[in-house]
């Protein structure tokens, strides 16, 4: 049985289902808070995307050095990365209006409105966070600056 709740899918299954059972039986003053509480964290969690992904990719550059094939081998893989996203794209929009979906869910409450919004807008977009990254870990690595380096792995 702890083998099963150590399962991070059957977790956030399980995490779902009571979720929905709560949203059911809370009144209507704990969802404000509840729905208040998932737009700040949402909000933080959007400002904080581009800076993990500076934090990653950045130093990961750093660490391939001057060895071309692995970063040939990395840019293949982003390379493979986007065609799978653009693929699934196209598959989701040649098949999900052909989906017989019921837009009218029977017996689910609406959310109440959020109660406040404290608006944290990201640093840059994620594109940006991206090129940036990619060109700063480059840039440390052309230039031998064991200083950015290791700032970077920091």
């Amino acid at each position: 049985m702890k083998k099963l709740f150590d399962n991070l899918p059957f977790r956030l299954l399980l995490g779902i289902i009571i979720g929905v059972i709560l949203g059911q039986v809370f009144p209507e003053s704990v969802m404000k808070v509840v729905v208040t509480l998932q737009y700040i964290m949402g909000q933080l969690i959007t400002f904080c995307v581009p800076l993990i992904i500076i934090g990653f990719i950045a130093p990961s550059i750093t660490k391939l050095g001057k060895n071309a094939s692995r970063l040939l081998g990395v840019a293949i893989a982003y390379v493979s990365s986007v065609c799978a996203a653009l693929m699934s794209t196209g598959a989701g929009y040649a098949l999900i209006p052909h989906l017989s979906i019921d837009t009218e869910v029977a017996g689910l409450r609406t959310l109440p409105d959020v109660v406040f919004e404290l608006n944290i807008p990201q640093i840059m977009s994620v594109m940006s966070a991206l090129v940036l990254s990619v060109l700063v870990g480059l840039a440390a690595t052309w230039t031998n600056s064991k200083l950015t380096c290791d700032f970077l792995g920091e």
